[in-house]
């Protein structure tokens, strides 16, 4: 449940990361090395989830604690999913280069 949501924001994570890379760009407010640190705290995460998922049919607290969880996994997956839009969008129209900085997004939720 949770993992499986904290999985896809790593392969999001993962393939900005790549981009970001490729073309020496910056990312949302600082460069490349801060979604490597974050691909690296969910990557250590992973093992503590699976014993949570585990542990959550005997322990309400962890089911409670899981489900809040996946809810903030859904809201930075839904923030990620919008830079990439706003980015595409402001490469198509020409407005941002290619090796110019990302835009900063906030999320309104």
């Amino acid at each position: 449940m949770a993992d499986a949501a904290v999985s896809r924001l790593l392969e999001l994570l993962v393939s900005i990361s790549t981009e970001e890379n490729r073309e020496e760009g910056r990312l949302i407010v600082g460069d490349g090395k801060e979604v490597k640190r974050l691909v690296s705290n969910f990557q250590a995460s992973q093992a503590f989830l699976a014993d949570a998922e585990q542990r959550q049919v005997k322990e309400e607290a962890v089911r409670l604690w899981l489900d809040q969880l996946k809810d903030a996994c859904y809201d930075m997956e839904d923030v990620l999913d919008e830079w990439i839009t706003t980015r595409l969008k402001l490469q198509i129209e020409g407005v941002l280069d290619d090796h110019e900085s990302a835009p900063t997004l906030v999320s309104q939720k």
